[in-house]
């Protein structure tokens, strides 16, 4: 856990050093805006550089100056793309699954506002650094846009009695899918191939992320009126501990027995802890929403 605060320190200065050019460039307003949303992303693309390099050294691979570079471009697509989904209303989050989609069946969109031409700058650049025809690659972004689209549908539903148990199922599998896959896109930008006999433990990786942080982030979620899995559980932390558990062994069990497993372990058990923390102080705020900044 040491070496993940260590590796944060790290990173941080090198992930404003990518990311602050292009904002500059395209979206200068960013970095002066009330909700602090400049700070946010790169936190946010600091631990996606920490994530990647866990995968890249668990699969063998060096983590160099441009993987370095891939994983904190990445990071700040994932900010934005979440943004466009989770934070601007209904018409914005469909607006982006449209542009997604154009982006992968054309390769193109015309951006609109700078918000938008950020995110096509960060995703062209993320396109020149891997052939995104590769087989893998590919159906990891399709059904990560999948799992975007099925939360849209179902984010403003909540689960009717009669059907509680398949709405929650659903809820449950959106949310490990959106994580999941995204994880698997970042890998696959990483490294030439992911044996399949890897591709499922580092899904569950993933698939925890996106757990985690909607625990930590329930109160304020409730309070946005937007449902997710964890929110609707009357016991999340208990939950949450059991999904931890399980899919942590998925990760240990099927991963080689490396420094890059360790990390995996690491940053999931950190980010487990300090989104408990979370949890607890907004119900003390009453579902106040806030960056957390290690």
């Amino acid at each position: 856990m040491e070496r993940v605060d260590r590796l944060i320190q790290r990173y941080r200065p090198d992930v404003r050093a990518t990311l602050e050019p292009l904002i500059v460039s395209c979206y200068p307003a960013l970095r002066q805006n009330r909700r602090n949303e400049y700070r946010k992303m790169i936190e946010l693309s600091t631990k996606m550089t920490v994530v990647g390099h866990a995968a890249t050294t668990v699969l063998g691979h060096p983590y160099d100056r441009r993987r370095r570079r891939i994983a904190a471009l990445f990071g700040c697509c994932c900010f934005l793309a979440d943004s466009f989904i989770d934070d601007f209303g209904d018409e914005a989050a469909h607006e982006y699954l449209d542009r997604f989609e154009l982006l992968l069946t054309r390769g193109w969109f015309h951006p609109r506002t700078d918000r938008e031409r950020l995110f096509y700058a960060i995703v062209t650049r993320l396109f020149l650094e891997r052939h995104v025809l590769q087989p893998t690659l590919r159906q990891a972004m399709l059904l990560l846009y999948e799992a975007q689209r099925r939360d849209v549908e179902m984010r403003s539903t909540l689960p009717s009695r009669a059907s509680r148990r398949r709405q929650l199922h659903d809820l449950k599998m959106c949310a490990r899918d959106r994580s999941g896959h995204a994880i698997l896109v970042l890998s696959s930008f990483l490294v030439p191939d992911i044996p399949l006999a890897h591709r499922t433990p580092i899904f569950a990786a993933g698939s925890l992320i996106m757990h985690i942080d909607d625990h930590g982030d329930a109160f304020a979620d409730l309070r946005d009126r937007r449902v997710t899995y964890m929110n609707q559980m009357r016991n999340p932390a208990r939950t949450l501990r059991h999904i931890f558990e399980k899919e942590l062994s998925r990760l240990v069990g099927g991963l080689p027995s490396n420094a890059g497993r360790e990390l995996f372990v690491a940053f999931l058990t950190r980010y487990f802890v300090t989104r408990l923390h979370k949890h607890r102080q907004q119900r003390k705020l009453e579902g106040g929403a806030w960056a957390v900044y290690e």
